[in-house]
């Protein structure tokens, strides 16, 4: 019997309530604490959920509402607070000494214990709808207003040159990471004010060391709005009637501009009319590159002074380290001489150098720089690369192998990142694709906190040139052996050289793209490791034989090829743990892949007609952990049953209502939902596996039963939703769930040939940067709220944060947009399409008054609409008359 029970056994005061409840304070003390220390779990995960999701790519730059930062502050001062109780009772409770000041001790611990469970309990149910805003900008420091002095100066020069008639083409020159890049952007940015300072096109091109004419075409047509095949005449045919200034960014050669279509630069003499002003302004690291290009003024970006120097490389580094003690700030000042006022290199080493707190990392530091001689001159590019290695060599070792892989596939989106990543064997031990995602987050935001990539607001992942230098370099093992890491670019070439192919033998990973033709191996490729051939159109086939040649590869990157079938000989690939052949021609899984015993990530995604996978190919493959046949392939349920066993993430089309029935039990990532005539209803917490959140893109087409959408359980990962002939489809359930939550990372939504008649729903999901809607005859209002008191507050937010592209198009009821004014500060593009009725575009005064955004309609709209306040029209540039047939190519849902 322990001591409480005999004291009540013993004591007939203690039946008394209250003074039972006296003494449970003295003799229950660790139960209070073991149920406050439960109950405080709840809200410190909600609260850790929220900061993860904060973390995500698309949430940056965003901070929450007040509202919910005032509850996470509450949890966390309560959690403090648990953790002192705790504390005390280890500490004090147990100690030996009179046992009146113990029960005094427990009765004071079991007390406060008591009041913060109270607290707890009702900080539980005061939890907030999760939001965030987008975060104020920040005052600019005294220091970057000083650097900031020799980019505006620069900025000045180019714009007076801008307005000279006399100079049609400027080159801005200078060695690597020098802010060249910065510098053109600021005059973007600045050109994008006082009504584009008298041009009509501003087109900012970022161009690389090995894109083609072709590539560069087909980027200023997208800017143009025209179609990527666009030939020079059809460029030429727009520019030469407009006022334009190209800003073509990072270019390492003379430009064919004719070839582009880019009427000549012209300026004006004694003997000749302007008509229009057609100007060009480039960036480059050759001032021969200037002289080839006829620029007819040159602007030199220099290193920055010390001073300056100084001021860019404390906003990088620990500031009250370095100033606390005076031999702190003397060997900082040297570190900072050491990167030769190049703001790339002061803004790398200072963030490596952020974390550094003692002197003797100082010092070790500034021993290595000097004792590697390093001195940045722009004709010893190695030295920069040396300079800037600090930051690599401070990661942990599989953050670097995840940076050079980063490196060597640049471009690339997060998920295809993570695929690569997974591939790669990178990123391991992981339950389901989200905790997979989470991981490969939290890699990539201390690379971007490290300044060795950074992030564009469709969630790419880019790097300076600079640093893809350096990342070469470290994987040629610092130039020693330039044949362990292959990259290279063949733009349509007929075939590989044999010189190339003999430099196989010695590599370890290749990468190529553009090729027509793979070469007949005559030798073995024994450390070979990593194939990767992206974007070879003009690849139809693999040569048999090939993989008998490459008997220990682990990664195969095959997609974006011309490819029909995988080869017989595939089957000698036993060490492969990565196959991805999305997007080729190939219709079919060939039997052969059954050998593939060590196969973990199975990516067949976009493959035309890949119908149903062969029964037992894939559920006898037991290593694989990540299966993609979305959208068109699928599997049979028996298989299904066996795969779910093991799988990680599945994604795939929808055959039956028996596999609907199933994917509760999935780690479901990619749905195609086609044909399922007798589907009534669809609620998404049945689509994948509840507890893992893994589905990020859901198609629904030809469903034509389909009356309701429940949105129910947790917030969803979902990036893309595409609708496409639900025609019964009238209504969305909301479950206690608010849409920006719910949605948080939702940026593309298509809906077409259904019954809904309002999208209110989308006014604030914060992700969304794509809406279209087609063919939905019974809309009058997209966005309608109906009580004023909730129109007021939904007005209080703003709408469409980062919402880009909006298009409607036969919409025949179609009256006003909405019932109120909307917020639209990222809107680019309105497309309306047959929408005759359309009278009232509501919308409020632009934040930023250089907001533009393109209208495409007919022109009889145009005219016809109204206007609230006769300012918005001008926000809006000159109307593009627009038909159907003009954009229904790129609208084409299969």
């Amino acid at each position: 019997m322990d001591l409480w029970k005999c004291f009540t056994c013993c004591c007939s005061c203690s039946q008394n309530p209250v003074t039972r409840e006296d003494m449970s304070y003295v003799f229950c003390t660790k139960e209070k604490l073991d149920r406050l220390e439960i109950t405080m779990r709840m809200p410190m995960a909600r609260k850790r959920a929220i900061e993860t999701q904060l973390d995500y790519p698309v949430n940056r730059g965003r901070q929450p509402t007040s509202e919910v930062q005032c509850w996470i502050d509450m949890v966390s001062e309560n959690d403090d607070k648990v953790k002192q109780l705790l504390r005390e009772y280890d500490g004090g409770c147990c100690a030996r000494g009179p046992c009146c000041l113990n029960c005094f001790a427990r009765y004071r611990i079991s007390r406060d214990a008591v009041k913060l469970l109270e607290e707890i309990m009702h900080i539980e149910k005061k939890e907030p709808q999760v939001s965030f805003i987008e975060q104020q900008p920040q005052p600019v420091t005294e220091s970057h207003k000083i650097v900031g002095e020799k980019i505006k100066s620069n900025c000045d020069i180019a714009l007076k040159y801008l307005a000279n008639e006399t100079v049609g083409m400027i080159g801005i020159w200078g060695m690597g990471g020098v802010g060249k890049s910065e510098l053109l952007k600021k005059i973007n940015r600045l050109l994008h004010t006082d009504a584009n300072k008298g041009f009509r096109l501003v087109l900012l091109i970022e161009a690389s060391k090995d894109m083609q004419v072709e590539e560069l075409r087909k980027m200023i047509a997208t800017r143009l709005r025209l179609e990527p095949s666009a030939t020079k005449e059809d460029i030429s045919k727009v520019l030469r009637l407009n006022d334009f200034v190209l800003l073509l960014d990072n270019i390492w050669e003379a430009v064919d501009l004719a070839n582009l279509g880019i009427p000549h630069p012209n300026y004006s003499d004694n003997n000749s009319i302007k008509q229009c002003k057609h100007k060009v302004i480039f960036t480059t690291r050759s001032e021969d590159v200037c002289a080839q290009m006829g620029a007819r003024k040159l602007i030199k970006v220099e290193c920055l002074e010390s001073d300056e120097a100084w001021d860019l490389f404390k906003d990088n580094v620990n500031l009250d380290v370095i100033e606390s003690d005076k031999n702190f700030k003397e060997i900082a000042w040297q570190v900072m001489k050491k990167c030769g006022g190049l703001p790339l290199a002061l803004q790398v080493i200072g963030k490596a150098m952020s974390n550094r707190k003692t002197l003797s990392e100082w010092n070790f530091i500034l021993t290595s720089l000097k004792n590697s001689n390093i001195k940045v001159v722009p004709d010893v590019q190695i030295s920069l690369l040396q300079i800037l290695k600090y930051s690599y060599d401070d990661l942990p070792d599989n953050i670097k192998k995840c940076f050079l892989a980063t490196c060597m596939l640049q471009g690339l989106s997060i998920y295809e990142l993570l695929e690569c990543w997974m591939g790669l064997g990178l990123i391991e031990d992981f339950d389901n694709l989200e905790e997979a995602y989470d991981k490969a987050n939290f890699i990539l935001k201390i690379l971007e906190a490290s300044c060795l990539l950074y992030f564009s607001d469709d969630t790419y992942v880019h790097l300076h040139d600079v640093i893809y230098e350096m990342a070469v370099w470290i994987a040629s093992d610092y130039g020693m052996n330039n044949n362990r890491w292959i990259v290279k670019k063949y733009n349509g070439s007929a075939k590989i050289s044999t010189n190339d192919t003999e430099n196989w033998r010695l590599a370890n990973r290749v990468i190529i793209d553009g090729i027509k033709l793979l070469p007949i191996l005559a030798h073995q490729c024994s450390d070979l490791l990593c194939l990767t051939i992206q974007h070879s159109s003009q690849l139809k086939k693999i040569p048999e034989g090939f993989f008998q040649q490459l008997p220990n590869l682990i990664y195969l990157d095959l997609s974006y090829t011309g490819i029909s079938k995988l080869p017989k000989d595939i089957k000698w690939l036993s060490n492969l743990q990565h196959l991805n052949i999305s997007s080729t021609k190939i219709s079919s899984l060939p039997k052969e892949l059954a050998n593939l015993e060590n196969l973990q990530n199975l990516i067949c995604n976009n493959l035309t007609g890949l119908g149903k996978v062969e029964e037992g190919l894939l559920s006898g493959l037991h290593k694989l952990k990540v299966i993609n046949l979305y959208p068109t392939g699928w599997v049979e349920l028996k298989e299904l049953k066996i795969l779910k066993k093991h799988i990680k993430a599945i994604g795939m089309c929808v055959s039956s209502q028996e596999v609907l029935q199933q994917l509760s039990c999935l780690p479901t990532t990619q749905l195609y939902i086609e044909h399922l005539d007798d589907l009534n209803s669809l609620s998404f917490d049945t689509l994948s596996c509840q507890n893992h959140r893994s589905l990020h893109q859901l198609y629904i087409k030809s469903c034509p039963q389909l009356k309701e959408l429940v949105m129910n359980g947790r917030e969803t990962h979902l990036n893309s939703l595409i609708i496409y002939d639900a025609k019964q489809l009238q209504n969305i359930i909301w479950r206690d769930i608010s849409p920006p939550n719910y949605f948080h990372m939702l940026k593309m939504i298509f809906i077409t040939k259904c019954k809904l008649t309002n999208f209110a729903w989308a006014l604030h999901l914060p992700s969304l940067v794509y809406l279209l809607i087609e063919h939905c005859a019974e809309i009058e209002m997209l966005f309608y709220v109906e009580e004023e008191g909730e129109i007021q507050q939904v007005s209080e937010r703003p709408t469409f944060p980062r919402l880009e592209h909006l298009q409607l198009s036969m919409l025949p009821k179609l009256v006003s947009i909405s019932n109120f004014a909307l917020d639209f500060p990222r809107l680019s593009k309105l497309v309306v399409i047959e929408c005759r009725s359309l009278k009232k575009i509501w919308l409020k005064p632009p934040i930023d008054s250089s907001q533009r955004i393109e209208m495409c309609c007919a022109r009889e709209l145009w005219e016809g609409l109204e206007w609230d306040d006769g300012a918005i029209p001008s926000q809006f540039l000159p109307y593009s008359d627009t038909s159907w047939s003009d954009v229904n190519d790129s609208c084409t849902i299969s």
